[in-house]
């Protein structure tokens, strides 16, 4: 490894506009032409670009244009965003776009030192890279980067692989999308839904399998005066409000808790809309409501509008479903900011009817009637719309077999994005340590092997401890690390918790020391201080991404061993003189398991042969922990049979 000024590695490749005045330049234009809001997500690779400029707009601008495996860095406004080019683009002067040297840096391996540059920057508070990037800028920026061009190349596999599967995913959710926005359209809109025809002699038709199009087989329409269309008959008009059971205003609460604002929850705002729906990154901040509040917290099939922001050539009236699995990947409750609003729906059979429709009127551009402004900021029209839009109410039994379709591409839509966030977890957890040389890519298949394998049990020992400090966050429990790992070792022991970490009697405890270097991950644990104390507790971190990888029944099963053991004994006692308590019982436990058997006096002995250190001192646990204490502890493990799984 070795530091670079990065200036000395790439070429810099300038961006430009062609002239917006001369349609040539643009119009039928078949060249991408990438800004910001082209790769302002967490994709890797951009494909595809909103404007598109012609061959004469690419030959008469100072545009150029990229190659593939390229990287495109935004320098202003939103500063440091990466990705590498996908096929041949041009784009704008607000980007930069970045060529590793050839036989000097390997351009995957480029874009992902750069990412963990920027990734660092911005953990150290400075929210951007810099205020914007010019070309002086390459020439102060020193990166760290492998020497070696093979091992660049071999560190690049293992994160581009990732990338690769999450890539995959999106495609494939892409394509699941578009099946359930056609399958609408036929049957909604151009009303050729399944249809059986009453009329005789269909069933001697030739091919014919006793189903067809509505409209195309000659099913009867009807015109509608409001609408202006027709429609099939027995189908009705309505608006927007008919369908809805209520709506929740949204709230943004206070930063901290302050006063009576106590109710942690995180906060949907419009720029998260997108991320919801799967499609980028989701930043909901985490802020603090009233609990009297708390009729405002989402739950499954509620929508989420946005009734302000939009910008020149978006409307406001953005919309994502809220589904199970979207609030799975928080780790408490979600609200929508006080510049959206949520939706429930009356029906739960309409709620796809309703997404389809809203969003086909959305992209339609009709939102764009219905808004007004205040102090500059653009509002949708809420209740003019819902109570105003005229649209088409089908039967319930046509609604009913589109839910059924609808719900299993949506369930396979939420699967690929659960997984995306588990990749993407494992993805940044290993860029620092890779680019860092913290973990070295083997040079032979056994030692990749290894390595792979002990970077998974790592990864898989950081889940189980985010969970255990988040299910004891649940229930107001602020504790170190010497509490955390003494409910780790009890999870495991009493409640069968698979958490894949090694137990011994180690001078720290049961838990193997290496294994507690763990807790130091910062980029999934940090450390504040109580109040007015030099004591500090560990808290999670990424805003729950990471929560949202892991399995359902393992977060229920670490949840119900924590609440059973607090009531059982723990929820008595208070910090210090709290993981000192579960410290003696960890212990207790670990020299039933070591000698089988439950007998005071054994446990005793075992006790006084488990050295330990303290305040620089070498001392027994028989010293540390009186034999009352022992005899409450070893009673308490009777009485709820926690040692069933450790004696044979």
């Amino acid at each position: 490894m070795g530091k670079v000024i990065l200036n000395d590695i790439i070429e810099v490749i300038s961006g430009g506009t062609p002239q917006t005045s001369i349609t040539e330049y643009w119009e039928n234009g078949t060249i991408g032409w990438l800004s910001i809001n082209d790769f302002n997500n967490d994709n890797r690779r951009v494909f595809t670009s909103e404007k598109k400029i012609t061959e004469k707009g690419l030959k008469n601008s100072s545009t150029k244009l990229l190659q593939v495996n390229d990287i495109i860095i935004s320098a202003r406004g939103t500063v440091g965003k990466l990705a590498q080019i996908g096929c041949p683009m041009a784009f704008n002067q607000s980007c930069f776009g970045l060529r590793g040297k050839k036989n000097i840096v390997d351009n995957t391996y480029l874009y992902y030192s750069l990412k963990n540059y920027v990734s660092n920057i911005q953990k150290k508070g400075q929210g951007s890279v810099f205020n914007t990037i010019n070309l002086d800028s390459f020439k102060i920026m020193e990166i760290e980067i492998e020497e070696y061009l093979p091992t660049q190349q071999k560190i690049a596999s293992v994160l581009s692989a990732l990338d690769d599967k999450i890539e995959l995913n999106n495609r494939i959710n892409a394509e699941l999308e578009v099946m359930a926005k056609t399958l609408y359209d036929y049957w909604f809109v151009q009303f050729d839904f399944p249809y059986s025809p009453p009329s005789e002699g269909w069933q001697n038709s030739k091919n014919f399998d006793g189903v067809v199009g509505y409209k195309s087989s000659g099913g009867k329409m009807v015109y509608n005066e409001t609408l202006k269309r027709e429609i099939p008959e027995g189908w009705e008009v309505t608006v927007f409000n008919d369908w809805i059971k209520n709506t929740k205003a949204g709230d943004w609460g206070k930063e901290s808790i302050e006063g009576n604002y106590t109710e942690r929850v995180y906060c949907i705002r419009g720029a998260d809309i997108n991320g919801i729906n799967g499609k980028g990154e989701v930043k909901a901040p985490e802020r603090f409501i009233l609990k009297n509040n708390s009729s405002k917290k989402l739950v499954p099939n509620d929508f989420v509008v946005e009734i302000s922001g939009g910008s020149p050539v978006q409307s406001t009236g953005r919309i994502a479903l809220i589904t199970e699995s979207t609030l799975e990947r928080f780790d408490t409750d979600i609200i929508c900011s006080n510049f959206c609003k949520a939706v429930s729906i009356k029906d739960e059979k309409y709620i796809y009817n309703f997404k389809q429709e809203w969003q086909r009127l959305y992209d339609a551009g009709v939102f764009f009637g219905f808004e007004g402004k205040t102090s500059g900021i653009k509002n949708f029209l809420f209740d003019s719309f819902m109570n105003s839009y005229s649209i088409v109410l089908p039967q319930k039994e046509i609604v009913e077999k589109y839910y059924e379709f609808a719900k299993i591409i949506d369930k396979k839509i939420q699967s690929n994005l659960k997984q995306n966030q588990a990749l993407s977890a494992l993805r940044d957890w290993l860029l620092p340590m890779l680019m860092n040389g913290q973990v070295k890519v083997g040079e032979t298949f056994v030692e990749k092997r290894k390595a792979s394998t002990l970077q998974i049990e790592n990864f898989n020992k950081i889940k189980i401890l985010y969970a255990t400090i988040w299910a004891n966050n649940m229930i107001g429990a602020k504790q170190g690390e010497m509490a955390t790992a003494k409910d780790v070792y009890l999870l495991d022991r009493i409640y069968g918790v698979e958490t894949g970490f090694h137990f011994a009697q180690h001078n720290w405890g049961s838990f193997d020391p290496k294994e507690k270097q763990l807790l130091n991950t910062k980029q999934y644990f940090h450390k504040p201080s109580f109040p007015n104390s030099n004591a500090y507790y560990l808290d999670v971190k990424d805003n729950g991404k990471l929560l949202a990888s892991i399995p359902e029944p393992l977060k229920i099963q670490i949840t119900k061993g924590l609440n059973e053991m607090n009531s059982a004994f723990f929820s008595k006692y208070r910090g210090k003189e709290k993981a000192e308590k579960k410290e003696l019982f960890a212990t207790v436990l670990k020299c039933i398991e070591d000698r089988q058997s439950l007998e005071l006096s054994i446990i005793r002995d075992e006790m006084s042969n488990w050295k330990i250190k303290q305040d620089g001192k070498t001392l027994t646990k028989a010293e540390k922990f009186t034999e009352e204490d022992t005899e409450t502890a070893l009673q308490v493990i009777n009485e709820n049979k926690w040692y069933k799984n450790v004696l044979l």
